[in-house]
């Protein structure tokens, strides 16, 4: 536990330099030697000091602190993603504000109220809402990128994933192994699902495959954790329906929650994957090696999404005024056994 009696100048005297020399390695704000460096960091860390983010703010007349505004914080996808964010904002000298929407649209107008209230000095989001029209005003003057999904009326950087390309992949993969009549599912509809499902019919027309729209379901609920999906009814009459009503030989999962809800009803079924049924999902999601079965999988690049997504944002902070974009970050597709994870080329 830190010891809130430790100063600045305690760690000056520990590594043998200034206070200021202590602050400029905090901040980064001056050139300070390698060995210098060390000194400093290592007794940053011998004595557990912190910074003191409002403190630093009022020093310097800005804030140091980014809000990642997030619309599950529960789902363990975006605390990757925002590990690998942190670790690049606390080396430029910044902290991260982890701010959960829980999936409200409600509550993330209201998080972005807090956030513009709190001066932050920029904010990374997963966005809930879709339509930005009457919010956009909320962040007109705050740096400010979009991870995993795009709202529409709002010009800001966005990092995604190549979503129809990794779509099409999985589809073709799981052509490949036979499949002729294929469902896809999903917990919900958004532009990142429509993408999926753009890639999905981009595979199914390629090989000659009829598309069935009554094979493609979105769900009506927003799951937040996993075990709501698990006891969720409508996944098994989901599922129920397109292998017993539509016949399906194949099923898509749009995410790892709706595969979770899919593959707890192949368990209650005696269903075994990729015997009785073909099965693809996207996000190799850290419990499914623990299944005993092989799941084929769109694996998402966590890291470098954090990564892209912090060094936008510091780019914006420092006043960098490129076009605002969209940025792909590419997708593999794996097959996930008990015994490992391999890459499937592609």
């Amino acid at each position: 536990m830190q010891n809130n009696k430790i100063s600045m100048k305690d760690v000056a005297n520990r590594a043998g330099v200034s206070t200021a020399t202590v602050s400029h390695v905090i901040n980064n704000s001056c050139s300070v030697k390698e060995n210098t460096k060390h000194l400093v960091n290592q007794a940053i860390k011998e004595l557990n000091y912190r910074v003191n983010p409002t403190a630093r703010k009022l020093r310097s007349g800005q804030s140091r602190m980014i809000g990642y505004l997030v619309s599950n914080l529960t789902h363990y996808f975006y605390h990757e993603i925002g590990a690998a964010i942190e670790e690049v904002l606390v080396k430029n000298g910044y902290e991260i504000f982890y701010i959960n929407s829980h999936e409200d649209p409600d509550k993330e107008i209201k998080q972005l109220e807090l956030c513009r209230l709190e001066d932050l000095a920029g904010i990374i989001v997963i966005p809930v809402n879709l339509n930005w029209k009457d919010i956009a005003p909320l962040v007109s003057n705050i740096p400010l990128v979009f991870i995993d999904r795009k709202p529409t009326n709002i010009r800001r950087d966005t990092v995604l994933i190549t979503n129809t390309l990794g779509s099409f992949n999985l589809t073709n993969e799981l052509i490949k192994r036979g499949a002729k009549k294929i469902a896809f599912i999903s917990s919900k509809f958004d532009n990142t699902f429509k993408m999926r499902v753009d890639g999905f019919k981009d595979a199914l027309e390629q090989n000659n495959i009829e598309i069935d729209e009554d094979c493609i379901i979105y769900g009506n609920t927003r799951p937040q954790v996993y075990s709501q999906l698990a006891l969720d009814p409508e996944w098994s009459q989901i599922i129920d329906y397109v292998i017993n009503e539509k016949k399906v030989d194949c099923i898509i999962s749009g995410n790892d929650l709706c595969a979770f809800g899919a593959i707890t009803y192949f368990n209650n079924h005696n269903i075994v994957l990729q015997k009785d049924i073909l099965f693809g999902t996207f996000d190799n999601a850290f419990w499914m090696s623990n299944i005993n079965q092989e799941i084929v999988a769109v694996e998402q690049n966590t890291k470098a999404i954090g990564e892209k997504a912090a060094s936008l944002l510091l780019s914006r902070i420092n006043g960098d005024t490129f076009v605002y974009s969209d940025y792909l970050i590419d997708t593999k597709i794996v097959s996930i056994k008990p015994n490992g994870v391999e890459v499937l080329k592609y």
